[in-house]
């Protein structure tokens, strides 16, 4: 399992972000407290509740998400094919044994018995040698010996490159599954944070639509008493009326939507869903003041994506070298040699007084080698094409920074506006309050001027959410959301 730090202040990239106006930050606490300064408490879940803060909701989802759980096993799963890879170059142990019956047509069977164990290695340099001690008997004889032999390539096989291919590839395999799971990793933060914001953002929407709702039955109250006084019209209790209802309607659905993204962040962190949690995170922010060249050369400093593109293309490059080799046609040189004895008994059969030898050259090959040749081709394609996947990955890291850091000025100035309009809105509220308690206005610019209340709150409270979220995002963009393991 990798080594994974979180770092999610804002202020410690190489000192590039810099605390935000003390209005903006007032935007935000304004519309995400309530009137005493206090988170508000959520009121749709029963006490006692789980407290989660934002920290441990991340290692809860770096600990237990099942996705994450996925990508360790491929780790785990890459590592035991390097572990195959290697061993063909370990000392290999072969036991081995037949029993049978040999006979002709002018004899009885004769049973046949024999027993051996071979010793077996192979080195980076194509050798094989092999021992092999091994004891028989056939009908009343017995033989016992000691096998040697030695296979040498000497066109084909005979270079390091091309017998540790498939030990290169499986390192190459187990690199970009421990880079696949910290990439994971990386993602899976990334959606806890948007997951937990959301849960908060939900929350605040559900708290806004009820104080919408309290004021919009007050009123419908009002204009009812109005009526009977003659200081209203049956229409402005009608109008009061249907924005009430559409009140309670939004409050109903702002409930459900709060319950879908606690349902949502549980499956996330692979929670129980009847298991009742309240999320916490800091709604403190800092406005990020870092230009985009600098931005985009940590980018291309820390990605590792890139990391992985370089590496594509190396492979690629080995590959094609072993599929050049793999034109040559095989030629080896066999050496075998023999110490043997035989005897009517097993211990005259023990003497090793006789010996054999024999010096070949084996070939098996294809002349045009058409198929080896293709490879070869294919090889080079391949590696154009990690090339030019390498430039395009260099290409969308830069572009996501850049779209990254596009989206936090708009969130920023988004804030800014909405603040403004927020000020003027409740200005209008006031306004048509006073005028519709001294009869001097109907209902109809109060209720128009609540819903744009509620709008323009909900806006500031997406805007500041989305800011918070995005800088996150930001951070993941330039590579130092996660530290990064020392090595891949």
């Amino acid at each position: 399992m990798l080594h994974i730090a979180i770092l999610l202040p804002l202020c410690t990239m190489n000192q590039a972000f810099a605390f935000g106006s003390p209005t903006l930050m007032a935007a935000a606490h304004s519309i995400l407290q309530n009137k005493s300064g206090d988170s508000p408490e959520p009121r749709l879940v029963p006490s006692p509740i789980k407290k989660l803060p934002l920290e441990d909701a991340i290692n809860r989802a770096l600990e237990a998400n099942r996705g994450l759980a996925d990508a360790v096993d491929n780790v785990e799963g890459a590592r035991l094919s390097l572990v195959a890879a290697e061993y063909e170059f370990e000392l290999q142990i072969f036991p081995g044994g037949h029993a049978g019956l040999t006979g002709t047509s002018d004899e009885g069977p004769d049973e046949t018995l024999g027993a051996g164990i071979s010793l077996e290695k192979k080195f980076a340099t194509g050798t094989k040698v092999s021992i092999t001690p091994n004891i028989q008997k056939a009908g009343d004889i017995y033989q016992t010996g000691i096998d040697t032999g030695l296979v040498q390539p000497l066109l084909r096989g005979i270079t390091r490159e091309y017998n540790l291919s498939g030990v290169r590839s499986a390192e190459f395999g187990a690199r970009s599954t421990r880079r696949s799971l910290y990439l994971r990793q990386v993602n899976t933060v990334l959606l806890t944070i948007g997951g937990v914001y959301e849960v908060i953002r939900q929350r605040e929407l559900f708290r806004l639509n009820e104080e919408s709702a309290v004021r919009l039955r007050v009123h419908a109250e009002a204009a009812r008493a109005k009526k009977r006084i003659g200081l209203a019209t049956q229409i402005d209790v009608y109008r009061a009326g249907i924005q009430q209802k559409q009140a309670e309607d939004n409050l109903n659905s702002a409930r459900e939507a709060y319950r879908d993204s606690l349902d949502n962040l549980k499956i996330l962190l692979a929670l129980p869903l009847e298991e009742e949690i309240e999320v916490e995170a800091p709604l403190e922010y800092s406005l990020v003041r870092l230009a985009e060249k600098e931005a985009t050369r940590t980018a291309l400093r820390n990605r590792v994506e890139l990391d992985q593109a370089a590496d594509t293309v190396r492979e690629a490059k080995r590959l094609s070298r072993v599929s050049k080799e793999n034109i040559w046609p095989r030629l080896d040189v066999v050496f075998n040699y023999s110490r043997f004895g035989s005897g009517d008994r097993f211990g005259e059969s023990t003497g090793f007084d006789e010996d054999s030898w024999g010096v070949n050259l084996v070939t098996s090959t294809d002349l045009a080698r058409t198929t080896e040749r293709a490879a070869y081709d294919q090889s080079l394609l391949n590696v154009r094409a990690a090339r030019r996947n390498k430039s395009l990955e260099r290409d969308n890291v830069a572009r996501q920074v850049k779209r990254d850091l596009r989206n936090l000025r708009r969130s920023e100035k988004t804030i800014e506006i909405k603040e403004e309009q927020i000020g003027q809105v409740k200005g209008q509220l006031e306004l048509a309050q006073v005028k519709f308690r001294w009869g001097l206005a109907n209902n109809f610019d109060l209720i128009q001027a609540e819903t744009e209340l509620r709008l323009a709150e909900t806006n500031v409270l997406s805007a500041v959410l989305n800011y918070i979220v995005g800088s996150h995002r930001l951070r993941a963009a330039l590579g130092t959301l996660l530290e990064r393991p020392e090595r891949f």
